[in-house]
């Protein structure tokens, strides 16, 4: 160790057990214990980390933290969420195909005579789901004849497969919405709503507004479970003032303030910036590296617009409450924030020095140090988020808001998915295998269809019509 991971110290003694200017055990330092929280089944303990500082020219360690630590894989978890959803769940089945073969479906879903399938992949964290593993999943879905559809991974989504799974109703599960729904359905690690003492964000989306919809066929839609989940973020106000001389005496100051929202989940910098060089370096990485998490971006806003108010946390008959305990502390947050100030803030700055008396321009890199950055003040806030989830036919959808600014995460039913490019607005869903259709797609022939439900002679007389026309003769 060349520097104190605590005040940034250059450390000359081989192997101390001090810091000589500020006195941290260096030992106990160097041996530091992650916060007991819930692991994700695909973390590895050996990951975890804690900040350190072990030379200025390395980069800082990232801070990785536990979300949850269930001891099992991706796919045994999922099935434990689904079956808290209410679903029957068979793991590894083997159900027969159209061409005749057998599939084997990761998890077979079933609740009546619905059923859904679900294909978990647990991936490296640097790759993403790209969109060939969504048409394969696609096919098998078709050949089996199962109109309903999940994926999901312990990572994320690539832009392509997220196009390919609008326009085909399989519903998407990254690592962020897994863990999410593991808090807002399991048993373990979730608080009485009761005993939360900390602000919350105001709940101005209530139920009734939340799960109403307004399709021309409502009653053959039926909202099967409904949670609103309290998401715990840590809200950090920080300071950074570092002044360093060059050899020419001359003196640079990097100053740096501001707020940052840490996920108390798993200590992830939600509205994290990118240093100079990330930004730099990122122009040439694939898009969907590049992109901001939307979901981040709008608890971001909701955090940095809305009031919290001190007020409890009621439980209900009408629908269930969560409360997903934190498992980062406030000063565990610290560490992760004052960390990623200090990547950030990093810079190369130049003088001017003689030499043999001709100008020549050098530069200095300037690191601060960890305890150049003043953390003001921290507070756990927590997030209310509608988990909204529907039947239909033989389909299921998921509708999410965040319940302060009423704002949409996720809605399986907004859309028409007979759309092909742009898809238009949903006013009915097909009352046979449940798709969600637009003015165009959608067929009244006693009861509203999509146009592979309706009768022969109804194709037959649609063909060639228009909208109107074909409307009528639907009533008719």
């Amino acid at each position: 160790m060349k520097f104190c991971p605590n005040c940034g110290t250059s450390l000359q003694t081989p192997n101390p057990k001090f810091c000589p200017e500020c006195g941290t055990s260096l030992q106990s330092a160097a041996n530091v214990q992650p916060t007991k929280g819930m692991q994700h089944p695909t973390q590895s303990p050996a990951a975890v980390s804690q900040p350190t500082q072990e030379t200025i020219e390395d980069e800082l360690e990232p801070v990785k933290l536990n979300t949850y630590d269930l001891g099992v894989q991706l796919e045994n978890t999922t099935a434990s969420i689904f079956e808290k959803m209410g679903y029957s769940v068979e793991k590894r089945k083997r159900v027969p195909t159209k061409s005749g073969a057998t599939a084997e479906i990761d998890i077979l879903l079933t609740r009546g005579s619905r059923r859904k399938a679900v294909e978990c992949k647990n991936y490296d964290p640097s790759r993403s789901v790209g969109v060939q593993d969504l048409r394969v999943f696609k096919d098998k879905l078709a050949d089996a004849g199962i109109a309903s559809g999940v994926f999901v991974t312990n990572t994320y989504f690539s832009e392509d497969s997220q196009k390919l799974a609008d326009s085909t109703g399989i519903e998407l599960w990254d690592g962020d919405k897994h863990r999410e729904k593991f808090y807002a359905y399991a048993i373990g690690r979730i608080m009485n709503p009761s005993l939360v003492q900390d602000p919350i964000l105001p709940l101005n989306l209530d139920f009734t507004s939340a799960s109403s919809l307004s399709l021309r066929n409502n009653e053959s839609i039926h909202l099967f479970s409904a949670v609103l989940l309290y998401h715990p973020y840590i809200v950090i106000k920080y300071r950074l003032q570092a002044t360093r001389s060059d050899p020419t005496g001359k003196s640079h100051t990097i100053t740096d303030n501001g707020i940052y929202f840490v996920d108390a989940l798993d200590g992830e910098i939600i509205n994290r910036e990118r240093s100079i060089m990330e930004s730099i370096t990122g122009l040439f990485k694939k898009r969907e590296e590049r992109m901001e998490s939307r979901e981040d971006k709008m608890v971001s806003e909701d955090l940095d617009g809305i009031a919290p108010i001190s007020k409890p946390v009621l439980s209900t008959s009408d629908y269930q409450v969560s409360v997903a305990e934190a498992g980062v502390t406030e000063e565990d947050a610290a560490k992760i924030v004052k960390s990623h100030v200090v990547e950030k803030n990093k810079q190369d700055v130049s003088y001017y020095i003689k030499v043999r008396g001709e100008s020549e321009t050098r530069s200095l890199k300037v690191v601060p140090r960890l305890n150049e950055v003043n953390i003001r003040s921290t507070k756990l806030v927590y997030v209310p988020k509608w988990d909204l989830e529907y039947e239909a036919g033989q389909t299921s959808f998921s509708r999410r808001f965040l319940a302060s600014s009423g704002r949409t995460l996720d809605d399986e039913l907004a859309k028409c998915q007979k759309c092909t490019l742009l898809k238009k607005q949903t006013v009915a869903v097909c009352e046979v295998c449940g798709t969600p259709l637009c003015e165009k797609h959608a067929y009244q022939e006693g009861r509203w269809l999509c146009e592979n439900h309706i009768s022969e002679k109804l194709r037959e007389e649609t063909k060639g019509t228009g909208l109107f026309s074909r409307f009528k003769l639907g009533r008719s």
